[in-house]
């Protein structure tokens, strides 16, 4: 029995970590936030943002982080897409100031399409999705659909050798390497410009530190 109520509550780990709801969702956006606050500022590194770009992040969390993002260059617009409505509300409240100076604007989705128009974005980022995408070659459509033509892709996202350490990972987890990392993209049609393989020390769910390897993969869309 007691095995049983574990897995039931790895399942709802899994589950509130792709798709966060409720109050545990709140806390545990809030969480994600300081747990991935490294891949993401090396993500928005590698942006290599500039004046006037049009910026779209998918699975923001509660976006606490994007005054990062706008305080990096003159005239960002940035947008946030989120399959969850809780974590939406969050970001928005976190973010009202930006969004009231139509700095920033946050929109929810299904995770399989993205509700922008053709064209429109000059770079695209995501942290710790990629687990989630249903169809990975159809999402990256809609990502190179919604990129300006030479648009910059930006995923960061764990090794799949430190996922496989985490027990809720084999719940709705597609976990990646490089490789395969490589490989989807590059069925999709992105130019892969650059990996780089991070290491960061966090802290796990029982409050000791343990290392954790990332990638951040810079790819191009070739239209």
């Amino acid at each position: 029995m007691e095995n049983e109520v574990s897995e039931e509550h790895l399942k709802e780990i899994a589950r509130q970590l792709s798709c966060p709801d409720g109050e545990y969702g709140i806390k545990n956006g809030e969480m994600m936030n300081n747990s991935n606050i490294g891949m993401t500022r090396s993500a928005i590194d590698a942006l290599k943002l500039k004046p006037n770009y049009v910026i779209l992040e998918i699975g923001h969390g509660n976006a606490a982080h994007v005054a990062i993002i706008l305080d990096s260059a003159e005239n960002l617009t940035y947008y946030g897409a989120d399959i969850s409505k809780t974590i939406i509300a969050e970001a928005e409240k976190i973010n009202a100031e930006f969004i009231k100076e139509k700095l920033a604007s946050f929109t929810l989705t299904d995770g399989k399409t993205i509700t922008f128009e053709d064209n429109k974005f000059d770079k695209l980022f995501t942290v710790n999705t990629i687990y989630f995408w249903q169809n990975p070659f159809q999402y990256l459509q809609e990502i190179k659909r919604i990129l300006k033509p030479n648009g910059l892709l930006i995923i960061a996202f764990a090794d799949k050798t430190f996922m496989e350490t985490l027990p809720f990972t084999k719940f709705g987890f597609n976990l990646y390497d490089e490789l395969k990392a490589f490989e989807i993209l590059s069925n999709a049609g992105f130019e892969i410009l650059k990996s780089e393989l991070e290491n960061e020390a966090i802290e796990n769910s029982k409050g000791f530190m343990v290392n954790r390897d990332y990638y951040v993969i810079s790819a191009i869309c070739h239209k």
